[in-house]
């Protein structure tokens, strides 16, 4: 006796560019919120180096330096400005494709 197991169809599979644009646009939202924190501790530190804040919560080790979350803070920012590009790129891509059917349903129509 053999057993054929069918599935449906699933998603089509398809080389265009952007095709997580949604998932890079949120991953952007959290990145910049990220960012915002990041040069909260890097300001907090330098001003504790000028005398102008109180203790520090990292007081020894890598992420004591202000220089470290400065850094931080610029690649994560980069980060979040390259994955916004991204989903405008998938946007734009949705939008023509959204133009091309409804173009080939008004010819449809018309034939």
């Amino acid at each position: 006796m053999i057993v054929r197991i069918r599935f449906g169809r699933g998603r089509v599979v398809t080389r265009r560019k952007g095709t997580n644009g949604r998932a890079a646009l949120l991953l952007a939202s959290l990145l910049t919120l990220v960012t915002i924190s990041c040069g909260a501790l890097g300001l907090w530190r330098l001003c504790q180096d000028l005398d102008l804040a109180g203790d520090f919560v990292f007081s020894s080790g890598f992420l004591s330096h202000w220089q470290v979350w400065i850094a931080a803070t610029a690649a994560s920012q980069y980060a979040a400005w390259r994955l916004t590009r991204y989903s405008k790129i998938s946007r734009l891509a949705d939008s023509e494709t959204d133009r091309d059917e409804t173009s080939s349903d008004k010819i449809a129509a018309r034939v």
